[in-house]
């Protein structure tokens, strides 16, 4: 059953009909709800493709019924053909002209144009590194917040989300059988049996047909995921109703004897590697807010703030952490946004626990980019010469933009303003653990932290809901 997860997480192409068709490394599907986009466009015109030849293949259905309806009635009628040799000659004109039609028709090919369009959309589908990206935000996120395997599979994040349809038993099954790779055996459990909860929607032996796994294959799993939680009476169970199904099968007969020998001499079993458990830690913590000295006013400090005084909030003193409410307006975002989407691109330089495409722009790619550097710089006092580059940054699933998921991140900047360009629905938290500081995304506004003696330790949570986007500019 793993060489199945092997080749269904593996496959580096795509082959139909002999022809091997290339891919791309990673379209990053899985790092950007942006890229997500064309892949919901992909989707449509793939549907569109399917519907065109489900109609070809009713226009070409419908003749042949035409065709057997004809012969029918001429067999129907053959008491006439002694009675009135004239109708004989329908007979043969029916056998010599339209039998060789008849013929013509079954050896026509079918949806040729369909097949050419479908085949191209293959290039253009995700490929094994995005499949591999997605698996792992999902781990990232049940780990992180906890998240119940029914509750993920069937839409509850805060409440039911209507517009989103439960997980089949493909969803569930391929999670199992990841956790079960990775020697989580617990979770492993828990999605290979919603996997058998959601068979039953598999009403169709037909549609059975079609899949790369069937029922044996789950029982399989189920084996093992029970063996590894030292559960072996559950995993005889599963392994007896799978030789009932295949008396023959090898690898089960193998298993029985020794389930029954660790039933009754149990082992001592290893425990999991444990991961993101500093992320873990971090967002699962609640903040309270802190009362004090820390002030919120308007500040009017430049000659541009004295026109359009701006709410700051200090957040922290020391190290300093100040957040700007309303710093942009939402026509200046949709700029910011429409500049950077054909400059996004995976950092390659960062962390795998990043999951997120940025946009480098520079000033003098927009006038609205000139214009936030220039305001920054202006509100926080920093050169004007220093940094000219605005990085736009787009989420993905379960994203995040750490550059480690260690206490003590490799990379260190004098100061960071940090803009958020859209809200989040749950997630994409920055959190300053030295300071139990947790500051929730904000459409427009803009959080600014002074790092001169790296005190000022960030770390963002993974995002669970929302398409969302930020602007960082590190400042030196």
């Amino acid at each position: 059953m793993l060489l199945l997860f092997v080749v269904v997480t593996a496959c580096l192409g795509f082959q139909v009909k002999g022809d091997v068709v290339s891919a791309p490394h990673s379209y990053d599907f899985a790092i950007s709800s942006e890229a997500q986009l064309s892949l919901l466009k992909l989707k449509e015109t793939q549907v569109n493709n399917l519907q065109s030849y489900n109609k070809v293949l009713k226009m070409h259905l419908q003749k042949i019924r035409g065709a057997i309806r004809h012969s029918e009635d001429l067999l129907n009628t053959t008491t006439n053909f002694h009675s009135n040799l004239i109708f004989g000659y329908k007979v043969l004109r029916h056998m010599h002209i339209d039998w060789p039609q008849y013929l013509r028709l079954l050896k026509k090919d079918l949806g040729t144009e369909q097949i050419a369009v479908s085949q191209k959309l293959l290039a253009q589908q995700p490929t094994s590194v995005d499949f591999e990206e997605s698996m792992g935000a999902m781990r990232r996120l049940q780990t992180v917040y906890d998240l119940e395997s029914y509750a993920m599979a069937e839409g509850f994040i805060d409440d039911k989300d209507k517009n989103i349809r439960s997980w089949s038993t493909d969803e569930c099954l391929i999670l199992g059988l990841m956790y079960l790779f990775l020697g989580h055996y617990n979770q492993s459990e828990n999605w290979l049996q919603l996997a058998l909860y959601y068979y039953e929607d598999y009403l169709s032996p037909e549609e059975l047909k079609m899949k790369l796994w069937n029922y044996s294959n789950l029982l399989e799993s189920l084996v093992e995921a029970n063996k590894g939680l030292g559960r072996y009476l559950e995993a005889k169970k599963c392994a007896n109703e799978l030789l009932s199904i295949n008396p023959n099968h090898t690898y089960m007969l193998t298993q029985l004897p020794k389930l029954k020998y660790l039933q009754s001499n149990p082992i001592k079993l290893t425990k999991p590697k444990k991961f993101f458990e500093l992320q873990k830690a971090i967002c699962s913590k609640r903040y309270r807010r802190k009362s004090g000295v820390l002030v919120c006013r308007y500040v009017d400090w430049t000659p541009f703030l004295k026109l359009a005084p701006l709410k700051m909030e200090e957040l922290s003193m020391k190290p300093h952490i100040s957040i700007f409410y309303r710093f942009l307006g939402t026509k200046d975002i949709e700029v910011l946004k429409n500049v950077s989407r054909p400059k996004l691109q995976r950092d390659k330089h960062l962390s795998g626990n990043c999951s997120c495409k940025i946009g480098n722009l520079s000033s003098s790619s927009h006038d609205v980019v000139r214009k936030v550097n220039e305001l920054i710089l202006d509100i926080t006092g920093f050169p004007s010469k220093g940094n000219q580059m605005l990085e736009v940054i787009n989420y993905g699933i379960a994203g995040n933009y750490n550059p480690d998921d260690t206490a003590q991140p490799r990379k260190h900047n004098k100061a960071n303003a940090f803009i958020f360009l859209s809200n989040a629905g749950k997630g994409g938290e920055i959190v300053f653990p030295s300071r139990d500081l947790k500051v929730r995304p904000r459409k427009g506004s803009m959080l600014v932290w002074v790092n001169l003696k790296k005190s000022a330790i960030y770390h963002q949570c993974p995002i669970l809901k929302g398409n969302v986007w930020v602007a960082n500019k590190v400042l030196n």
